[in-house]
């Protein structure tokens, strides 16, 4: 027997065997395609039947009955379509299969959705394995300290994500700017496709895949690394977790932003005043600007005063307000 090539398309061996008979001499009977295909009768008929109700033959009434084949370019991307709408369906049911085993487990096993991971390395292998899996969108809330060099492993699997058209949103505090390369990685990902914003501080350390699963270490800020962390499954706490990303999103600043050329502010202003409103303090918004802390301590003092700001962070409301950023 040849190998088979149609089986994903639903077509049993013997189904396939008869298909590629009668592609090679178009028109026959049962008993001749069960020649052909080295066939039972029985077995022939029933796969001539089959190929006529899947629409890649057509059976010519006579004594005896004859087939003849479908064009296989009209007829199996039919059956391709056909099934790709079957996984479709399939696939639009995950979420209601995923309830019910989510609802058992609140009742028998509330114990399991929250899965605690213990070691840097196995956190970090879960996580790459659950990253490598993302189909639809990663988000993550960022800040050091990290377990691995943040120009490595984690930015390589963002790439492929990115590069596979899943969509990364990404918060981060502005501690990274302390962070030795880290914002260079942020820059080489935000030209890949991610979305990053910064903001003064995030509420804590996370990654949620596709919305059904987050990783949240749960090592005290302080620490260098983090040696424990929970996988959170759907549930109501994992559902609190995708909500106060989205507020957070909400409430801070693109991390890189190019003004347009019609601002009344100057381009390196524009993105001064979008740290300020993201609550950065002064050496952070330097260590981003590439300048010294002396100069931009002078230049916030000059737009707070031409805003009519009370503060530094009306300052960056202010001008929100009023379009700059």
């Amino acid at each position: 027997m040849e190998f088979r090539m149609l089986e994903a398309v639903g077509l049993a061996e013997a189904e396939e065997a008869a298909y590629r008979a009668l592609l090679r001499h178009a028109d026959l009977s049962s008993s001749e395609l069960a020649d052909e295909a080295e066939l039972s009768p029985a077995s022939a008929r029933s796969a001539a039947d089959a190929l006529t109700a899947a629409g890649l033959a057509v059976r010519h009434e006579g004594k005896p009955a004859r087939y003849a084949p479908v064009d296989p370019r009209a007829g199996l991307p039919a059956l391709i379509r056909a099934r790709q709408s079957e996984l479709e369906r399939t696939s639009a049911a995950i979420g209601t299969f995923a309830a019910e085993y989510v609802e058992r487990l609140l009742k028998t096993e509330p114990g399991r959705l929250v899965e605690v991971l213990d070691g840097p390395t196995t956190i970090t292998e879960r996580l790459d394995a659950l990253m490598r899996a993302a189909e639809h969108e990663v988000l993550a809330f960022e800040e050091p300290p990290y377990v691995s060099d943040p120009r490595h492993s984690e930015n390589e699997i963002e790439e492929s994500l990115l590069s596979r058209g899943v969509r990364v949103r990404a918060i981060y505090s502005s501690s990274v700017f302390e962070a030795p390369g880290r914002v260079e990685a942020i820059r080489h990902l935000t030209a890949l496709g991610e979305e990053s914003r910064v903001t003064a501080k995030v509420p804590l350390k996370m990654m949620l895949i596709d919305r059904r699963v987050a990783v949240v270490p749960m090592t005290a800020r302080e620490e260098t690394t983090r040696t424990t962390a929970v996988l959170v499954w759907p549930s109501r706490l994992c559902d609190a977790l995708i909500d106060l990303f989205e507020l957070t999103w909400r409430l801070s600043s693109p991390f890189f932003s190019a003004p347009a050329a019609d601002e009344p502010v100057e381009r390196e202003d524009a993105e001064m005043l979008r740290l300020l409103a993201a609550g950065l303090k002064d050496e952070a918004v330097a260590r981003h600007l590439g300048l010294s802390e002396r100069t931009v301590r002078r230049r916030i003092a000059d737009l707070v005063g031409e805003l009519g700001a009370a503060s530094r962070f009306q300052a960056g409301v202010l001008a929100a307000k009023r379009g700059w950023i």
